[in-house]
């Protein structure tokens, strides 16, 4: 098999363009659901956690360099634990797959094909990711170069053209009940 290669570039648009989606459909409900008023401090505090997850994930890359999460969790911690925790990190993808296609579905659904069948849509991306696993990841990668600007232009000129209607004292009282609820709010994006 082929192995792929892409640019650093490359794939920090993709990883932005994922997160970013499943962000900005997610996660300020879950976030608002603890935080309040405070929800905009929750997500500084999971970006820690973030550069300290992409901290050991570089870390551990160096020290392993060409073998996958479930060959180096092997090495380090012995063959049966390894790959017990290789089922985890497996299933934890697959859940957390599962639970992204859901959300991008409901999203579609209410937003734009109201009498579409839920099972439709899903089928429809999962085709749609299987053809992109099919064309590889260069393919992939050119894709997400070239639909960056796309998406992220009117998220910058969104908030340009709402930036009049920014009312900064709804913020206020910052951490009018304590530090606890922007940590609790936290855990999730973490």
């Amino acid at each position: 098999m082929e192995k792929g290669k892409i640019s650093a570039l490359q794939m920090s648009m993709l990883l932005y363009l994922t997160i970013i989606a499943t962000g900005i459909i997610t996660l300020p409900a879950i976030t608002a659901k603890y935080a309040g008023n405070d929800l905009w401090i929750s997500p500084i505090i999971a970006s820690l956690a973030g550069f300290l997850i992409v901290f050991i994930a570089v870390k551990l890359h160096k020290l392993y360099p060409r073998k996958t999460v479930m060959q180096y969790s092997e090495d380090i911690i012995g063959r049966i634990p390894g790959k017990v925790i290789g089922f985890f990190v497996l299933f934890f993808y697959m859940e957390i797959t599962g639970n992204v296609i859901r959300s991008y579905s409901e999203f579609i659904l209410t937003s734009f094909l109201f009498r579409t069948p839920l099972i439709f849509v899903i089928a429809s991306m999962l085709i749609l990711c299987a053809f992109c696993i099919y064309g590889r990841l260069e393919v992939l990668a050119r894709c997400a170069q070239f639909l960056f600007p796309v998406f992220i232009l009117p998220l910058f000129f969104s908030i340009a053209f709402l930036a009049r209607d920014f009312q900064f004292g709804n913020i206020l009282p910052v951490l009018e009940n304590g530090i606890m609820p922007p940590l609790k709010a936290a855990i999730p994006p973490s």
